[in-house]
């Protein structure tokens, strides 16, 4: 397992290290938009709430992985989709 996941994971900590799959999803819902990582990670670290701050880093990378993939992104299975404004979604 990457060491950057471990703080979040092992001990709790509010953690968001932006990987590619929270950098493409946050910027493809408009959640939080960067240009680079490092944008991006201090407008999540805004919007996220307190509460959410362990679990958002998984989840974000999830949805990346599975779902708002890069190529051919699932928007038809997406439970986002009505919140979504990526511009090219598809069926």
């Amino acid at each position: 397992m990457n060491s950057q996941y471990l703080p979040s994971l092992y001990f709790g900590w509010p953690t968001i290290a932006v990987d590619t799959h929270i950098f493409r999803v946050s910027n493809r819902t408009k959640l939080a938009m960067g240009k680079d990582v490092v944008a991006v990670e201090q407008k999540l670290e805004k919007v996220i709430p307190k509460e959410f701050k362990v679990d958002v880093h998984h989840w974000l990378i999830l949805h990346g992985r599975y779902t708002c993939v890069a190529r051919k992104p699932k928007c038809g299975s997406c439970i986002i989709e009505d919140l979504c404004e990526f511009k090219d979604k598809v069926e």
